[in-house]
């Protein structure tokens, strides 16, 4: 059963106290209307003229398109929402913008008489975003940016972009699938791997990170050349042919494939070792995403996939809770919608803490070395003014700038039938 669309419902409202108000008292010179509600639809906004002339203590944006990720992202929020208010607290009021991928963010927001941007203290990046075009975001003023669904090698770039320490990363990165995945291997005693990728694929990507890890877990990649992935296209004969006396006369314990599962390189690999008469099969490693390992189908050798990508404890509640709400299993962008509007809302609770540099920093108030609280015991510490760090669901919640918290993920593996 696909997403519902009941998203379509949740509303957003601007607060008129907290965060809200210290903002507007910061804007000397701009006009507000008293009592503004701004009560929209997520799921069908769009950037309209109207919105641009609004400036809210949070400004969430969503990618135009990609209408599965919006679906399960503000599925994750809205039940994101109902925890909030079972602690007796209200969700941040936001406004909310639609870009296209290439669009620059700056254009969401208006200006002021003296032509400056007049951005929120608070942005909420969309699925992927373009880090250098909203590190730019945070040199106008004192904004923060959540990066709500970075887990790219993106993230390995934010040192050089965020001097400031106002990006702040929301899940945790694909390596950790990636670690998870090795971890079992080398478990599992496959220590001799022949890894390979399609170059031309995403999939290909996660290659090069894969055999570090393994590596530096005390396995060996396999290789006849000095390049220890080999690049495979599924277009040129002469080079399927050479690997496959490479794979022969190597004989290792496993083939680490980054690869689409349904792509020309999977399927030629998946029907020369249906179709071997002799020798060993060895067992597939798939370096590819949980939602992609869910269409792999058992095949006459084993194989290792993601199960669940990299999440925090606070994972097989949330899960259990998204399930019967909506009727399916979530995924990681809907435990980042999830959590996007806890962070929100603990925000919202309290008073707006000073950053090391002297500058207001909304997000101050997490303490990633301190011990997770559930939710309504951080409600408690943040109206007190202190700091705190709840439960994660989507990590282990020990969120800093520019550097991405830390998670578990699991792994399945299917016997050969």
């Amino acid at each position: 059963m696909g997403p519902s669309s009941d998203a379509s419902n949740t509303e957003t409202t601007i607060s008129e106290g907290g965060l809200w108000t210290r903002w507007t008292t910061r804007l000397a010179g701009v006009r507000w209307r008293g009592g503004l509600i701004l009560a929209a639809s997520l799921l069908g906004c769009q950037s309209m003229a109207a919105s641009r002339q609004i400036t809210a203590p949070v400004a969430l944006v969503l990618p135009d398109g990609l209408e599965e990720a919006r679906r399960s992202f503000l599925q994750g929020m809205q039940l994101g929402e109902q925890s909030v208010r079972s602690c007796g607290a209200e969700p941040a009021g936001m406004v909310t913008h639609g870009v296209g991928q290439n669009d620059d963010p700056a254009a969401l927001f208006s200006k002021d008489g003296q032509d400056r941007l007049l951005v929120p203290p608070l942005v909420v990046a969309p699925y992927a975003a373009d880090v250098r075009r909203y590190g730019r975001l945070t040199d106008l003023g004192e904004t923060r940016v959540l990066l709500a669904h970075q887990r790219g090698s993106s993230l390995s770039t934010l040192g050089g972009l965020d001097n400031q320490g106002r990006l702040w990363p929301l899940l945790p990165p694909r390596i950790d699938d990636l670690r998870a995945l090795a971890n079992d291997a080398i478990a599992r005693g496959w220590k001799r791997v022949l890894v390979v990728s399609d170059p031309s694929s995403l999939e290909g990507d996660q290659a090069t990170a894969f055999v570090e890890l393994f590596e530096g877990l005390g396995g060996t990649v396999l290789s006849y050349t000095q390049q220890k992935v080999q690049e495979l296209s599924g277009r040129n004969p002469e080079a399927l042919a050479l690997f496959e006396k490479d794979l022969d006369w190597l004989g290792p314990d496993a083939l680490a494939l980054a690869a689409p599962p349904r792509g020309k390189v999977a399927q030629w690999l998946r029907r020369r070792q249906a179709e071997k008469l002799g020798g060993a099969r060895p067992t597939w490693i798939w370096l590819n995403s949980s939602s992609q390992a869910a269409s792999i189908t058992p095949q006459p050798w084993p194989q290792l996939v993601l199960k669940t990508s990299a999440h925090g404890p606070g994972w097989p509640r949330f899960a259990e809770s998204f399930g019967q709400r909506w009727g399916y299993r979530p995924n990681l962008i809907a435990a980042a919608g999830y959590e996007t509007a806890r962070v929100l809302a603990l925000t919202v609770a309290g008073p707006v803490p000073l950053a090391s540099d002297g500058t207001r920093d909304p997000l101050a108030w997490i303490d990633p070395s301190a011990d997770p609280l559930p939710l309504c015991q951080a409600f408690a510490a943040r109206r007190k003014g202190g700091s705190t760090r709840v439960e994660g669901v989507a990590s282990d919640f020990s969120l800093r700038p520019g550097q991405a918290p830390s998670g578990v993920a699991d792994t399945r593996f299917m016997a050969a039938q």
